[in-house]
């Protein structure tokens, strides 16, 4: 993802720019009008922009745990 737009969620805050790099401590954007320096520890999220992140597997729950077997046939 390197050097490639991207969009970086930290803090309840979603900025935009081209991917740096990072180290121990920051990630490094280049935003449209300046750089972009934000904590490792505040980053939630971390995806090229305009893709949206999948739904993560261990938190996906199959609609059969909400219903039987024979009830998901009618619907």
């Amino acid at each position: 993802m390197r050097f490639k737009r991207v969009e970086v969620r930290a803090d309840g805050v979603l900025y935009r720019g081209v991917l740096i790099g990072a180290d121990d401590e920051d990630i490094y954007i280049k935003g449209a009008l300046s750089w972009i320096i934000l904590p490792l520890d505040k980053v939630v999220s971390v995806h090229l922009e305009g893709q949206r992140p999948g739904l993560d597997d261990k938190k996906d729950i199959a609609a059969s745990f909400y219903y039987p077997p024979e009830d998901m046939e009618e619907k």
